[in-house]
């Protein structure tokens, strides 16, 4: 009987363990179909983890693209203001040239006045006169000479029809006799009465200005009596901005 009993215990005991029983079939069922649910659930969320991740990475680069037109853009903006200012800088030039070559067309019938000269300058053409033709030293008031050659230039003046702008220079002598005090104060009165006289021999008044620059934009070095002499001048420009 002992063995009997043994044996009845030990075949439920067994075949209740054993994983080929039916309930240990199923239960290792029901774990593999959960175990690959799961693992589904998680490859499908590193899935939507990677798109989200993918979406930032192509609106950054959208962004970006975005940015790189906008300052191509605006670098494409300046470039065609460059080309306009360009167009109008020759455009600038041909006139100061033309304007030049009728210039001298009206003086070909007699050289320029005494101690005048043609210049052209980035602004316009210049007549240039000797500081010692329009006034004695430390005056502002223009000489016989000064007002012959200012008289010899007014038609041609009037002629160009453009703005003129009458500069004073000096040069850098500190000034001891006269009551001006200082050149840049000097230069501006003496190009003041160069437009006077401009006035009265009839240049529009609406087509003059006034500039004084003292010693501070000399032609030449001011550590010789020659360079001192061309340093002393008034400049009458005819300007190509109207």
């Amino acid at each position: 009987m002992p063995g009997g009993v043994r044996t009845v215990l030990r075949g439920p005991v067994v075949g209740a363990l054993s994983w080929r029983g039916p309930v240990f079939r199923t239960t290792r069922m029901l774990w593999t179909t959960a175990i690959a649910v799961v693992l589904s659930g998680c490859v499908s969320q590193e899935q939507y983890r990677r798109a989200l991740a993918d979406t930032d990475n192509l609106r950054l680069q959208r962004d970006e693209l975005k940015k790189y037109v906008g300052q191509l853009e605006s670098e494409n903006g300046g470039l065609r203001s460059k080309v306009r200012e360009l167009e109008g800088v020759v455009g600038d030039a041909d006139w100061v040239r033309a304007q030049k070559a009728k210039i001298e067309e009206l003086l070909r019938g007699g050289a320029l006045p005494a101690n005048v000269e043609l210049d052209t300058t980035p602004e316009g053409v210049v007549f240039r006169i000797a500081g010692e033709v329009l006034f004695s030293s430390g005056k502002t008031e223009l000489t016989e000479d000064g007002r012959t050659t200012l008289g010899q230039l007014v038609s041609t003046l009037n002629a160009q029809g453009r703005r003129l702008r009458v500069e004073g220079h000096t040069d850098n002598e500190p000034i001891r006799r006269s009551s001006w005090g200082t050149n840049l104060r000097l230069s501006v009165e003496r190009s003041m009465a160069v437009v006077e006289f401009l006035k009265t021999a009839g240049v529009p008044e609406e087509k003059l200005s006034v500039a004084g620059y003292g010693e501070y934009s000399p032609k030449a070095a001011n550590d010789s009596d020659e360079g001192k002499r061309r340093n002393r001048r008034v400049e009458i420009l005819i300007r190509n901005d109207g």
